[in-house]
């Protein structure tokens, strides 16, 4: 396949050129999917936390000053 995109680009170098702006689109959405993917993640596991504590059981006595 590169071959061929090799020899079409002697001849045209807008096959090439379509190659190389498919391939950064590819690697900007697949970015893009890692990203959303990591805060997806992040935001299940803040749930969790927050679902999984134990309420708190230890009680400061009130002192008041005088």
């Amino acid at each position: 396949m590169s071959t061929l995109l090799f020899a079409l680009m002697r001849e045209n170098p807008l096959p090439g050129l379509a190659a190389a702006s498919l391939n950064v689109i590819v690697a900007l959405c697949l970015v893009a999917l890692s990203v959303l993917l990591g805060i997806t993640i992040a935001m299940i596991a803040w749930a969790h936390t927050l679902a999984a504590r134990q309420p708190c059981t230890v009680r400061v006595e009130r002192r008041t000053v005088a």
